[in-house]
């Protein structure tokens, strides 16, 4: 099991971080952001803090990657997910994706290759993720859409479905961006995901973004990617 993570790992990182290189080239900029949240998973306190670095400004290239790490009480886990893709004039986005995550609790590692999109209309936008499972249960089919309802330019709310390890997940969540004369760089997020009640995982927390984007919209279209899979693979298998 653990030289299987290590292979693919290595190897997503590998292969995106080589296609990734005409987006690295092109960069008008480079953007970076911290997350910090804490929760709950299987009644106990979950803590988790992310790193992103997102290569690619507005329409064209770009390529993101993320690194994870936390846990709970009993035990840790680590990820890393890097995706390189291409934004169009309207900002609509197009890409491949790779994640692999050690987890040491009774959900297991987990890992996916896939294809993902996201797609603008007006205040609405949905993202769509389909691609084949790794490490465990290695080429098991898994994805999942999310819309997202934009309020206003600086609040999001979010309903989503996810596949993973054959189980249905469901996840809801929120976004808000404070005004620029509270945190100009700051957004706070609460996310929920839900396979069944006992099996429910929930967060909140802060990110502080690095970036020339004035809007929570702006942010999450035209600099960074923001579906993750990260608390869906924590529920337990």
């Amino acid at each position: 099991m653990r030289s299987n993570f290590r292979t693919l790992l290595f190897g997503v990182s590998g292969a995106l971080a080589v296609a990734a290189l005409p987006a690295i080239a092109e960069a008008n900029s480079i953007n970076s952001r911290i997350s910090a949240a804490f929760g709950a998973l299987e009644g106990k306190m979950l803590g988790l803090v992310t790193g992103t670095v997102a290569m690619g400004e507005g329409p064209g290239f770009a390529s993101q990657f993320d690194v994870t790490a936390g846990g709970i009480r009993d035990y840790g886990m680590y990820a890393g997910t890097g995706r390189m893709g291409f934004r169009t004039q309207d900002y609509n986005y197009f890409g491949i994706v790779g994640s692999a995550a050690k987890i040491n609790g009774s959900a297991g590692s987990v890992g996916y290759l896939g294809a993902e999109a996201q797609l603008h209309f007006d205040n609405l936008t949905v993202d769509g993720l389909i691609g084949v499972q790794m490490i465990d249960e290695m080429g098991t089919a898994m994805g999942g859409a999310t819309a997202s309802y934009y309020a206003s330019e600086n609040a999001r709310f979010y309903a989503g479905y996810r596949y993973l390890r054959e189980n249905h997940i469901y996840a809801m969540g929120m976004e808000f961006k404070p005004g620029a004369e509270i945190a100009n760089d700051m957004t706070m997020f609460a996310d929920l995901r839900s396979e069944k009640l006992e099996n429910a995982s929930i967060m909140a927390g802060v990110r502080f973004s690095f970036d020339d984007a004035q809007t929570l919209v702006e942010k999450n279209r035209s600099t960074f990617v923001t579906n993750s899979y990260i608390l869906d693979a924590l529920l337990p298998d």
